[in-house]
């Protein structure tokens, strides 16, 4: 592997594959990350298309601050060709009463608040410093996959180790996501139980930064169980029997609920 890298990455003169043997995007990450040499850091999913002056627009700003050292991460703009797969997003085009409920529910996610309340997060087409991912303690490897929102903890801890999270928007990336339709597929294929560890994993990590997010953690938990499978449900109907719509609803809600609890005992027995 690492012969294929250095033949696909001439120009690159020290290249490290890292194989770790298992399927865990988390304890992967950690593993590169403390395997890789250099003062900077690219965590980028894999289906990511980057923009020819990428990484130049991505350095120029870390250049620009290089004496004060006051960025640590750079966030890239992400640009989806497709479009969003949101439900919520899809309701606010039909008419203003189902844009006013879009609104309103999407008011329960965390998501909608990280403006108002100052908080600067990322997904993975982002660079920091290594030190500044080294204080924060890396990626959380106590999940299993389905692993979602782990870059949201990241991101989150970073900023509470006091360092400083900028958006470049001339370093520009496509990501060919299909979240929603991949795990709809997934879900067919593992069950129920599949699209219940999401929810679980999504909740708990926010449900870790209670200290930040406030009681948005709590209507989170109820987005996610109550109002997430929707998602699921609207792209399976035609392939889900009653049973299984059933199990999926419950999953979904037991899933939301024990990471909302997990997060906020790990918060919990943080500060004991």
């Amino acid at each position: 592997m690492e012969n294929l890298a250095k033949q696909l990455f001439p120009f690159i003169d020290d290249v490290i594959v890292v194989e770790t043997g298992y399927w865990n995007r988390c304890r992967t990450a950690i593993l590169a990350i403390l395997r890789s040499k250099g003062e900077l850091v690219a965590l980028l999913e894999d289906d990511l298309e980057l923009d020819p002056q990428w990484l130049s627009e991505v350095i120029k700003v870390f250049n620009i601050h290089k004496n004060a050292k006051s960025i640590d991460c750079v966030y890239s703009m992400v640009i989806n060709p497709f479009g969003s797969e949101s439900v919520i997003a899809k309701m606010q085009l039909r008419s203003p009463l189902f844009s006013l409920i879009a609104k309103v529910i999407n008011m329960l996610r965390v998501h909608y608040h990280f403006a108002r309340r100052n908080l600067s997060v990322f997904s993975l087409g982002v660079v920091c410093r290594r030190q500044a991912l080294l204080r924060a303690g890396l990626f959380d490897s106590s999940v299993e996959e389905p692993i979602v929102a782990e870059d949201y903890d990241l991101a989150l801890r970073i900023q509470k180790s006091g360092y400083k999270i900028v958006t470049c928007s001339k370093a520009k990336v496509l990501h060919y996501t299909r979240h929603v339709h991949k795990r709809a597929l997934l879900t067919l294929k593992k069950g129920p139980k599949w699209w219940g560890r999401i929810a679980e994993n999504d909740s708990y990590f926010f449900a870790k930064h209670r200290d930040l997010i406030g009681t948005d953690i709590f209507t989170h938990a109820l987005y996610n169980a109550f109002i997430s499978p929707l998602a699921l449900i609207l792209r399976l109907k035609g392939y889900l029997g009653l049973r299984v719509l059933l199990e999926v609803i419950l999953y979904n809600i037991k899933g939301s609920f024990t990471g909302l609890i997990k997060g906020a005992l790990k918060t919990l027995l943080k500060v004991l």
